[in-house]
């Protein structure tokens, strides 16, 4: 056990060899009653001693299958809309100075994810590197990236992106009782987090508290204003079809549930290509990169869309392929470019993630400076590691080799070594904005 005092109460946390954790810490108000369709609220001083040895409840969201497929043991995680709640790892070794702190934004298409999964917990990083690493819990789907405005000119838009914010400005308020260093912060996301924290730093008010940023495999393309009044629209119709005339407020977390699933109906599968739901272009968020100045480093895995289509048996038919790449944007593809899962696979790497990472690394070149990464590692012999798909290099940059050997993958001292050297220079990033 170790006890901590912060300007809003004492925390107790856990003490383990070579690192401490505290879990299930409230940076925001539940976003419950009067609160669910609003922008997050600063959490207020507590009572007494507050009980960070246990993980809080995550995010409503569907089932998952990547979820259990990276992680050691099977969890049961319960979920709960009062869910904004922050996790601290930090070296219980003697340091002399306050320490450069990582927030990790996880991702899951905007749909699924939380802070307590196996992959987000980095104790492995803390016991060997100098740093903090603070990881959260914010709203997705409808409740976290639905336009609620629309529906109620009361209530707000981007409340997720909200959460992330609140849990930056606690970190930069509390995070020196903990031994961390209030102004070295950087951020660090990979996937949906990635697109958030591209979102993150074109706000003025969010900019002066980061230090770095690190983006991994997410490419940040938000819905246009009438995207997401389109969307909130077809969320409320769906709300009247299927609920009748009661109000959003009345609804349960199983409703919104519900609901999302009906949503997702109107557009078809798309194994995660589409986002149904994302941050939204408002006149907070500039259009551009123009005001960043800090140091990023960019980074991508060789074949991400191997992930998405695992075989034949998964792909998707050519004409729902074209559909969903036809509202990304994106050229449509012949039918006879997309019949096999390998030609799907390659059209995801090519043009959702190759294409898009460098135009996104010429223009932040254009305004600061940015190092990019691209991760090839892969155990062809085992077939759940045979490429090196999206999410894989997250295993080796929070040091989780245990995950591979989960799945009886055999981890070599190359891949240790791999894994320790990636946690280094990422530090070492965070740092020194030198990669």
């Amino acid at each position: 056990m170790c006890l901590v005092h912060t300007k809003l109460g004492y925390v107790k946390g856990e003490r383990h060899t070579g690192y401490d954790c505290f879990k299930g810490i409230p940076y925001a108000k539940p976003p419950i009653g009067a609160l669910r369709f609003l922008h997050a609220q600063p959490i207020d001083q507590w009572q007494g001693v507050l009980d960070a040895t246990q993980w809080s409840d995550i995010p409503i969201q569907p089932h998952n299958s990547l979820e259990r497929f990276f992680a050691v043991t099977d969890h049961q995680y319960t979920q709960n809309e009062d869910c904004l709640y922050l996790n601290i790892w930090r070296p219980n070794r003697k340091v002399t100075h306050p320490l450069p702190v990582i927030i990790y934004i996880y991702g899951g298409s905007f749909l699924n994810g939380h802070s307590a999964q196996d992959l987000y917990q980095p104790h492995e990083m803390v016991k060997q590197e100098d740093v903090i690493v603070v990881t959260l819990n914010y709203r997705i789907g409808a409740l976290g990236f639905l336009d609620w405005s629309t529906v109620n000119s009361d209530w707000d838009k981007n409340n997720g992106l909200s959460d992330q914010i609140c849990a930056i400005q606690w970190v930069h308020q509390y995070i020196e009782a903990f031994g961390g260093h209030p102004n070295h912060i950087s951020l660090m996301g990979q996937s949906a987090g990635a697109m958030s924290i591209e979102a993150l730093l074109r706000i003025s008010s969010v900019r002066p508290l980061i230090k770095n940023a690190i983006l991994l495999s997410g490419i940040l393309k938000m819905d246009r204003l009438e995207d997401g009044n389109q969307k909130a629209h077809e969320f409320s119709a769906l709300k009247t079809k299927h609920l009748g005339a009661r109000d959003f407020e009345t609804l349960s977390s199983s409703e919104m549930l519900f609901l999302m699933e009906k949503h997702q109906e109107r557009y078809g599968k798309s194994k995660g290509l589409e986002l149904l739901y994302q941050p939204i272009e408002t006149e907070h968020i500039d259009s551009t990169y123009h005001n960043v100045r800090i140091p990023i480093l960019l980074s991508i895995t060789k074949s991400e869309g191997d992930i998405y289509i695992a075989n034949e048996h998964k792909r998707l038919p050519p004409a729902q392929f074209q559909a969903v790449i036809q509202r990304a944007g994106l050229k449509v593809p012949q039918e006879s470019e997309i019949q096999t899962a390998q030609q799907q696979r390659d059209f995801i790497t090519t043009y959702y993630f190759k294409k898009p990472f460098q135009n996104l690394y010429e223009t932040l070149s254009q305004y600061t400076t940015v190092w990019t990464y691209e991760f090839t590692w892969a155990h062809p012999t085992h077939p759940d590691f045979a490429t090196p798909y999206h999410i894989l290099d997250v295993i080796f940059w929070m040091g989780r080799l245990d995950i591979l050997t989960a799945h009886g993958a055999y981890v070599s001292d190359h891949d240790k070594q791999l894994s320790r050297h990636m946690m280094r220079k990422l530090c070492h990033f965070v740092q020194t904005g030198k990669f």
